[in-house]
């Protein structure tokens, strides 16, 4: 046997033991010669097809498509996807045209790979993605329950975009976060519900009322100092909120009030990404989400030099905004059926309100938004005697409503100040028929306890536990 014989053996044995299936045609489409693989994958004998037109068996059905008929019709290289009838194998075909020496096409070399199960992996990962946005949505939907649990309600379409917006930004654990809302909206709930659904949740959660504190104060508190930095400091030091918040997330309340000297190192802080603790001399690298939230027009300070544009951008790199209650008026019977329902079990009431007090709830402006509404909920709830709360409502929600309770006193003072005094007493009276406490008390009225106390006396009610 000669080299020739030898080779010719070698391409035989290798066209007839390869796992891809191969076909040659001639210029015609004809069917000149088929492995056994590619027996297999069509499921087709090359005894019953050898000397056909491929055109033919896609005719018949036998097959789908054919690259053989789209390489002669573009004289190149065609890939398709195929699916066989008869085997029901998904294949990769690549049709290659072989050139005679005038450059017209001799033969067509066909390879066919099954890929049935890259299409079955592909078809089962749409299937996970499916069920995995199933779940997304109905994890989005319990988290609007939890929202629900802590007076943040989005029936609203601009509270649903909100709310849909910081799910998302939990999700990708975003940092530099600004919450922008009128006072009452609920920055400090949704600042909370943002790291409760990060990765982040089983770390620590960090807040701070930059407003609350002098500017001394609040430096120390956020940063820290060490050991003897100032007169009156620890003698250990202490560690400010950034170290604290490591791995968690520090949440910067009323950053619009931060003074000037305090922003400049906030802003080195987040842009080296480390703290210099008063009186150190050694910088420590900060892990921490950071969420700010304000009620002011922070262009409106930046304009007028109360605030910096750089520390600015670089905190509001996720803004969300939470619309005024006024805004999304969907939310208001939502708000109210969920605080009714909480204060009639607190304080074992079985109050209830008309449309009457509903449609003045909806016209009011609400100035201090969800804040105001539950406060006026509580109230009504506490203060009147009987169980609908529509007067009471209507009355708070009247232009001068909020300055003195509707509840009538059996004395009928002509003076301002006797109309006050007998005010006062009957607030005070339901109060003490509803509450165990002083402390109690001074939370439903809105007042300190101390006060609470001094008025019983002055009243001349009967003494309660603190």
């Amino acid at each position: 046997m000669d080299d020739n014989d030898l080779d010719v053996g070698y391409l035989r044995a290798i066209f007839d033991q390869s796992a891809d299936g191969l076909m040659i045609c001639d210029a015609q489409g004809r069917i000149l010669k088929m492995n056994r693989s590619a027996e297999r994958l069509n499921g087709i004998k090359a005894s019953e097809v050898l000397g056909k037109k491929v055109a033919s068996l896609v005719k018949e059905g036998q097959l789908d498509r054919s690259a053989t008929q789209e390489v002669l019709e573009t004289s190149r290289q065609v890939s398709v996807v195929q699916v066989t009838p008869k085997s029901g194998y998904t294949l990769l075909v690549t049709g290659t045209p072989v050139f005679d020496t005038n450059h017209d096409i001799a033969f067509v070399v066909v390879n066919e790979r099954d890929i049935s199960l890259i299409e079955n992996m592909r078809q089962e990962l749409d299937r996970t993605r499916q069920e995995s946005e199933k779940i997304r949505n109905e994890l989005t939907e319990l988290s609007l329950l939890e929202l629900k649990e802590n007076n943040i309600v989005a029936e609203s379409n601009p509270m649903k975009q909100t709310l849909h917006l910081a799910l998302k930004l939990a999700g990708i654990d975003a940092s530099h976060i600004l919450i922008q809302g009128e006072s009452g909206t609920g920055k400090g709930l949704l600042a909370k519900f943002i790291h409760a659904h990060s990765s982040r949740r089983k770390k620590t959660f960090m807040q701070i009322n930059c407003a609350a504190l002098p500017e001394n104060l609040l430096e120390a508190e956020l940063f820290g100092y060490t050991k003897g930095a100032f007169t009156g400091a620890k003698e250990t030091g202490k560690p400010g909120l950034f170290t604290l918040a490591s791995g968690g997330t520090l949440f910067l309340d009323e950053i619009g009030e931060m003074p000037p000297r305090v922003q400049a190192k906030l802003l080195k802080c987040l842009d080296d990404h480390e703290i210099m603790p008063i009186g150190g001399t050694t910088g420590k690298k900060i892990d921490c989400t950071i969420i700010a939230a304000t009620n002011r027009d922070l262009n409106q300070r930046v304009a007028t030099k109360q605030f910096r544009l750089d520390l600015l951008h670089r905190l509001n790199t996720f803004p969300l905004s939470i619309p005024p209650l006024r805004e999304r008026p969907e939310d208001i019977l939502e708000l109210v059926n969920l605080c009714l329902k909480k204060y009639n079990k607190r304080y074992r009431r079985r109050t209830h309100m008309g449309y009457k007090a509903f449609d003045a709830l909806k016209a009011y402006e609400f100035p201090g938004n969800v804040r105001e509404l539950i406060n006026i909920v509580k109230q009504a709830v506490v203060m009147c005697d009987g169980r609908s709360l529509d007067d009471y409502i209507i009355h708070a929600t009247a232009p001068a409503g909020r300055c003195i309770s509707p509840v009538k006193s059996t004395k009928n003072p002509t003076d301002l100040p006797g109309k006050l005094m007998a005010v006062e007493h009957d607030m005070l009276r339901q109060a003490v028929q509803q509450c165990r406490t002083t402390r109690e008390i001074a939370e439903f009225l809105g007042i300190s306890q101390p006060t609470v106390v001094r008025k019983l006396k002055k009243h001349s009610m009967g003494r309660l536990k603190k």
